[in-house]
């Protein structure tokens, strides 16, 4: 890399600045939707008669890259419909066990998200 002066310098600081945080969010985002379809995967599906019209699996959700503080996130999850109600299968009732699906599918796919991001950051995508 050649520079120029202070002007050329600053010019090719700000380009890498750049090119690591399109690489930061594309890192998160691919990361996101791959814990969101894992999720989609293993959330378990009612198989008996219900009012509600949307099953929980059909619901998750990866909200867009945003910057909180410098700290890129996405957050992964269930949307208005499903929300209020994965608890019950997950943690448990009186009435049912615990199943930990959400908890299970983080520990299995830690690895993978992890890899997804160094793949972007390494190569750049």
């Amino acid at each position: 890399m050649t520079v120029t002066g202070d002007g050329d310098l600053l010019a090719k600081i700000q380009a890498l600045d750049n090119g690591v945080q399109r690489n930061a969010r594309a890192a998160i985002r691919d990361g996101a939707e791959t814990f969101a379809d894992a999720l989609k995967t293993d959330t378990p599906v009612w198989s008996g008669e219900t009012d509600a019209p949307t099953h929980m699996r059909d619901d998750i959700r990866a909200t867009g890259v945003r910057d909180r503080g410098g700290i890129l996130e996405s957050d992964v999850g269930y949307g208005t419909d499903t929300g209020y109600r994965v608890h019950f299968p997950n943690n448990g009732t009186s009435k049912q066990s615990p199943q930990h699906f959400v908890e299970e599918t983080q520990e299995r796919t830690r690895g993978k998200v992890l890899e997804t991001f160094l793949s972007h950051l390494k190569v750049g995508g």
